[in-house]
């Protein structure tokens, strides 16, 4: 209502609303993060020499690629001012070269043989950590690598023994199913097999022939049995007392590295891992051809029903046994088993969609995704801890040997052959290569306070 002379009132409306040019978020950004270390120090020391060539000599040791140990030594060596480092790293040699010196170091790895150290491989990662943080320079570095090549087995011996017959018993449970009698058989041989292992020397001639001694002693008491019929299966109660020293970890490392473009040492460790695995092989061959067992009963092996609970377990009691052998750090069994688990589903899930040939290509993938993710937690163990008892759960590894043996014992006892296995082999290392990928890109993209490791 308005009077006579009296002036509209109207509110007065709001100014139009403007839209920012420019949308900026503050929790996401869309920034890659580079993959390259930064440098922490202006000039380099002058022990960052040593200390690179000790640090690579370590990281052979665990079981690192060679691939692998030239990336991290290359952001070690940038992030400790001497981005020109000249690298050259092989399987059991390692050479550098700095800017401005007149000589190249080098120092030649121990074979690491099946027996890496959980414990140890952390610290060893703990210290690549620090010099990237620049939290140590390089004396602090020596000085810490050299207490890490002291430093005593977190576990007592017995302890150790025990653990690898548990590992056998838990890997028997995988490939068997649910016999009591054959997983008390494969706990009494990994019992043995473990003692035998933290007895011999590494580097003798002793732990060269230790492979096809231990293979050939362990068939002929399991062939003897099943001539007595005490044991079913022979070769699914023969093989999981033998898993650390099966190279299924090697083969596969190969194939990653010629794929990666490392010629000579993916060709080198390929033919080292096929030439352990034709020597466990053999022993088990030489034993069958002494106690004139049947290769077809001998060899027969049947796997598990695709589903059942009992792989599962073995896969838990398998991650403790091979937790103490190899001494893993302080708050890594949670994690290890985590990573088994994952590894053990994808080949599961991937048997159901495809060929046994290629099922491990999504364990491998998944067990690279998972544990690259899992080692940024804290109290989690480097990704290369739980490499290595995964690749023995997967093709090429127990299952691997099995097919080996039935297919150089000339009997038709399984549709698994060299091309099969081959197969598998590529496929794992591919599924390697894939988690890879997809986790560098996870990284690119991931904020820095995810605190994601680079690769």
């Amino acid at each position: 209502m308005t009077g006579d002379g009296d002036d509209d009132v109207r509110p007065a409306s709001p100014p139009p609303r403007r839209w920012p040019r420019h949308l900026h978020l503050r929790r996401f950004s869309l920034r890659r993060r580079s993959l390259e270390a930064e440098p922490v120090v202006d000039a380099a020391s002058e022990r960052l020499q040593e200390f690179l060539v000790l640090l690579g000599g370590a990281l052979l040791t665990v079981g690192t690629a060679a691939t692998d140990i030239q990336h991290t030594l290359k952001r070690v060596a940038v992030a400790l001012g001497s981005p020109q480092t000249t690298l050259f790293v092989f399987p059991t040699l390692i050479l550098i070269k700095m800017p401005g010196d007149t000589e190249t170091r080098f120092d030649v790895a121990e074979s690491a043989g099946g027996e890496v150290r959980f414990d140890r491989a952390a610290q060893v990662y703990a210290v690549v950590d620090d010099a990237v943080a620049g939290r140590i320079d390089a004396s602090e570095g020596v000085q810490r690598l050299q207490q890490v090549r002291d430093a005593h087995p977190r576990f007592p011996r017995w302890v150790r023994t025990a653990g690898h017959g548990l590992a056998a018993a838990g890997l028997g449970l995988v490939l068997l199913g649910g016999n009591p009698v054959s997983l008390l058989y494969a706990f009494v041989l990994g019992v043995l097999v473990g003692a035998v292992k933290l007895t011999v020397r590494p580097g003798t001639y002793a732990a060269t022939l230790l492979p096809v001694v231990t293979a050939f002693v362990l068939a002929l008491l399991v062939f003897g049995l099943a001539d007595t019929a005490v044991v079913s299966e022979p070769l699914q109660v023969l093989v999981p007392p033998l898993v650390t020293l099966l190279p299924g970890a090697a083969l596969t490392t190969g194939v990653q590295e010629l794929a990666a473009g490392d010629m000579v040492a993916g060709s080198s460790r390929l033919v080292s891992g096929l030439a352990q695995l034709l020597f466990l092989a053999f022993g088990i061959l030489a034993a069958l051809a002494i106690t004139h067992v049947p290769s077809a009963d001998a060899l027969a092996s049947s796997p598990t029903t695709l589903g059942a609970f009992q792989p599962w377990v073995g896969v838990l009691l398998f991650s403790l046994g091979i937790f103490l052998y190899h001494c893993g750090p302080p708050r890594s069994l949670f994690f290890l088993t985590v990573v088994l688990l994952v590894a053990y589903g994808g080949q599961v899930v991937g048997a159901t969609v495809t060929s046994g040939v290629y099922s491990g290509f999504l364990g491998a993938a998944a067990l690279t995704l998972c544990a690259y993710l899992v080692q940024t937690v804290k109290g989690a163990p480097p990704a290369v801890v739980c490499f290595l008892p995964a690749f023995w759960l997967l093709v090429p590894g127990a299952t691997g040997l099995i097919g080996l043996t039935q297919t150089a014992s000339g009997d038709a006892v399984s549709s698994t052959s060299l091309p099969t296995i081959a197969g598998s082999i590529v496929a794992i290392a591919l599924g390697v290569l894939v988690g890879t990928a997809l986790y560098r890109q996870i990284y690119t993209m991931a904020p820095a306070r995810w605190g994601l490791r680079p690769t």
